[in-house]
């Protein structure tokens, strides 16, 4: 039984690799601090849905909203309660056996399992990993000229009979989407196949609340078999490297066998469920969720009705999500409204710039505001070093009469690659605190005072003879600038920071002042 002072299980968090997930403990307590019982509580950017998985558990009632339809499928299939495991299992049996003639003649090779190829970026392949039938052993073999031939000609030879989508993806460098790419070129054309009669499979099941795990683990899935995995060359030719967000082809990829991978990622969906299941019944929640598909600008819900807020506002320029996304929403058939996403995009066939974000986001906190009831608490994170992006979100703040409490880091269950391999980057996201209050009238300050004050935060919390992670030095300045009200596109906090301290040349990572202040 898990503690009520415990972490969920890991195993329900992996259920899908949807990003921007949040530490399981932290969450939950944050629920436990702001709310109580009975509470209605909200997440208006609801993502994977972890404020309705803790909050559930906690006895709130919560109503998850976001509008890319494929974080509120993922939320589904996790928070609802009522799957029979044992139809579960009987599916899976029942998928296995149709396709098992099928993997065998596509991922079979002199006896043994296919369980990858290393292909060029021309679908050109050099060698296999397999798995000794027998003995389950793996080793590697790299395929002769004639070989290599006779591989081209069955795939050359494929009839793709079985739907799957042909969607153009939205085109934009930044994610490596190039003019006229379309979902299927993300796979070869083995994979294609593989993928589109595995789907049929699923959309053959009976219509049950249980099929819709099948289709979890279908677009949990869909990278780890695509073009989009490439070898990691410092640690072998058939060394699994991890999808990295975009669309980006390398030079080399691995082909991994489509079926081998849907059975690693059912058997991990239903560990997650059985466990979230179990707990479910332990604790005899009363907590009730309602899922929502919504412009966050314009929600259907009574004004002064909520009672807790708490959400991961859409990252700017980090992450486009909708366009990342679009190689679930396509297989799974969604509509999305790419309209009302809000967004910075680099793709020129969208009108995502600063400007339409800070109206966005702005009309976003007004909506909060509204439905939210006095004194009560909104508290959201962010992961940004962009003025412009604080400044729109303050400022609408502060048109609110929100009255800031606190700021803190909060770290993440996982790291975008940009935080990986950056040393002057956030590794987390600012966790921010405001209370509702209509009679808050605080003003601005200047640009100049907003310098001072941090340089007076510096002062008081830093020593000459110690060292800070850029972690701890960004939530020193937006917790000053927060806390009287000023940020704009003229704060460059990597700026302020190498005005005062610089890289300690030992650490490589870590920040020392530069003189005693």
């Amino acid at each position: 039984m898990n503690n009520a002072n415990d972490a969920l299980p890991s195993s329900i968090y992996l259920m899908h690799k949807y990003w921007g997930k949040k530490p399981s403990l932290e969450i939950k307590n944050i629920i436990k601090k702001y709310s109580k019982k009975g509470d209605l509580i909200l997440d208006p950017f609801s993502g994977y849905g972890g404020l309705g998985i803790e909050g559930v558990l906690l006895d709130r009632n919560v109503i998850l909203n976001d509008l890319n339809p494929i974080a509120n499928f993922i939320s589904d299939c996790i928070i609802d309660p009522n799957i029979d495991m044992k139809v579960v299992d009987e599916y899976l049996k029942k998928i296995k056996s149709e396709y098992e003639d099928f993997s065998n003649k596509w991922y079979t090779f002199d006896g043994n399992k296919i369980i990858t190829i290393l292909r060029t970026k021309n679908d050109d392949p050099l060698k296999l990993k397999l798995m000794n039938k027998a003995s389950r052993k793996m080793y590697e073999y790299e395929l002769s000229e004639k070989e290599k031939d006779a591989f081209l000609q069955a795939e050359k030879n494929i009839k793709l009979i079985y739907w799957f989508p042909r969607n153009k993806l939205i085109k934009n460098s930044r994610i490596s989407a190039k003019e006229n790419m379309k979902i299927s070129d993300l796979f070869s054309k083995r994979e294609l196949l593989c993928h589109s009669f595995l789907y049929k499979l699923i959309c053959d099941l009976p219509e049950t609340k249980e099929k819709k795990l099948f289709k979890l683990a279908f677009t949990s899935n869909l990278a780890n078999c695509s073009k989009l995995v490439p070898p990691i060359a410092s640690r072998g030719d058939m060394s699994q490297g991890a999808w990295m967000t975009g669309f980006y082809i390398g030079e080399r990829y691995l082909e991994n066998n489509v079926f081998h991978y849907f059975e690693n990622r059912i058997n991990k969906i239903i560990k997650g469920k059985k466990d979230y299941i179990k707990i479910y019944k332990s604790k005899k929640s009363t907590g009730k969720y309602y899922i929502k598909n919504e412009d966050s600008k314009r929600l259907s819900i009574e004004s002064n009705s909520i009672d807790f807020i708490f959400t991961d506002f859409p990252y700017g320029d980090t992450v486009p999500y909708f366009e990342q996304s679009q190689i679930w929403n396509a297989w799974l058939g969604f509509d999305v409204d790419y309209d009302n996403e809000i967004v910075i995009s680099d793709s020129n066939e969208r009108n995502k710039d600063s400007k339409n974000f800070s109206k966005d986001i702005e009309q976003s906190i007004n909506e909060i505001n509204r439905v939210l009831k006095d004194k009560a608490y909104f508290i959201f994170t962010y992961h940004s070093l962009s003025g412009n992006e604080w400044e729109a979100i303050s400022n609408a703040l502060l048109k609110n009469n929100f009255k800031f409490v606190d700021c803190q880091m909060l770290l993440q269950k996982t790291f975008t690659p940009r935080q990986l391999n950056r040393k002057i980057t956030i590794k987390g996201d600012l966790l921010v605190i405001y209370k509702k209050d209509k009679e808050n009238k605080q003003l601005s300050i200047k640009l100049e005072t907003a310098k001072q004050k941090i340089e007076q935060e510096i002062k008081k919390n830093c020593k000459i003879n110690e060292l800070y992670d850029t972690n701890q030095l960004i939530t020193l300045c937006v917790k000053c600038l927060l806390k009287y009200n000023h940020l704009s596109n003229q704060i460059d906090f990597i700026q302020i920071i190498n005005e005062y301290f610089k890289i300690d040349e030992k650490s490589g990572n870590l920040w020392g002042l530069k003189n005693e202040l």
